[in-house]
């Protein structure tokens, strides 16, 4: 099974960070860089990522961020088209629809695997911004996940967390985000009894990504409407 770097952490165990590793590797500070201008850069699909000009952007190195880069790829974050380079991941209408199914069983599975008294705070989603409002359904989603002490299951919701936050943040946008806060802020609530009553949270949840899910079929076509691009026949290929 594949074991993320904070292993040790999802099993409740602390480790002290050896004195020589007081700072990040320059991979790392690059990866992190580069992943959180992609939150960004992921709102326009199928955008072409040249290392160039992220390095540019970053006043990072060139090999660092070509690194961060592949890695990305390796975690399915980001699509690598040969001789073409790297791209942000078009929106296509089925890909998403699998990851939403994929998600449903892995939080279910998630919930039944919490950790007794896994703690969960987070405020009333009434004065949030509409960024804060994304943040805060994926904060919950990662929260589940983590709350299962199981890597894999980390690593997957990760995934899908990302690859579906320009969703999030198109849904917000549009004349579908009172329904989106609506359910989030009742699959906030229910999070205060996480680890307690799990059909509670599991209902909440559930609710929450059906909203989700129903805007998928009306953003996709939104975003790619009078579109030309022929990368998301090859993203198929991957």
């Amino acid at each position: 099974m594949w074991l993320c770097e904070k292993a040790p952490q999802c099993r409740g165990i602390s480790i002290p960070k050896p004195a020589n590793e007081s700072m990040p590797a320059k991979a790392d500070t690059a990866y992190d860089a580069v992943l959180q201008l992609l939150y960004s850069y992921s709102l326009v699909p199928g955008q072409h990522l040249s290392d160039q000009e992220l390095a540019c952007k970053l006043n990072i190195g060139r090999t660092p961020v070509r690194e961060a880069l592949i890695r990305l790829a390796a975690e399915g974050k980001i699509l690598s088209a040969p001789q073409r380079g790297y791209f942000t991941r078009p929106l296509v209408e089925g890909a998403l629809l699998d990851s939403y199914a994929v998600a449903r069983e892995v939080l279910a599975f998630a919930l039944t695997r919490r950790r007794p008294h896994f703690p969960f705070t987070g405020t009333s989603c009434d004065d949030l911004s509409p960024g804060e409002l994304t943040v805060r359904a994926e904060m919950i989603f990662a929260g589940i996940a983590e709350g299962s002490s199981n890597c894999e299951v980390c690593k997957i919701i990760d995934k899908f967390c990302f690859c579906s936050h320009p969703l999030r943040m198109k849904i917000i946008a549009s004349e579908l985000h009172a329904a989106f806060r609506e359910s989030l802020s009742r699959l906030t609530e229910a999070m205060s009894q996480f680890g307690k009553a799990t059909t509670l949270v599991e209902s909440a949840l559930m609710n929450h990504l059906d909203v989700e899910q129903r805007a998928i079929a009306h953003v996709v076509q939104e975003v790619n409407k009078g579109r030309l691009t022929e990368f998301p026949r090859v993203a198929r290929s991957f």
